[in-house]
């Protein structure tokens, strides 16, 4: 009877151990994966600024033709 409850601690204390264990897997698995998205937002937002800058080059340049036509007389 004595021994009961040490066998209860000890699966208590054992349930624990395999929960700490699974837990710290799937924290790993979560770190990396945060890694990766983080990883594939940085090159989105370098390609976002890219884009942007060629936009606006685009832009000045249509804006540069569109003013020499307007000193064209037609």
């Amino acid at each position: 009877m004595a021994e009961e409850p040490f066998v209860l601690i000890e699966k208590r204390i054992n349930d624990l151990v395999a929960m700490v264990s699974t837990l710290k897997k799937e924290n790993a698995a979560v770190a990396a994966q945060l890694e990766q998205k983080s990883g594939e937002a940085r090159d989105l937002a370098r390609k976002v600024a890219e884009l942007t800058q060629e936009r606006n080059e685009i832009r000045t340049r249509v804006e540069k033709i569109l003013s020499r036509l307007e000193t064209i007389e037609l």
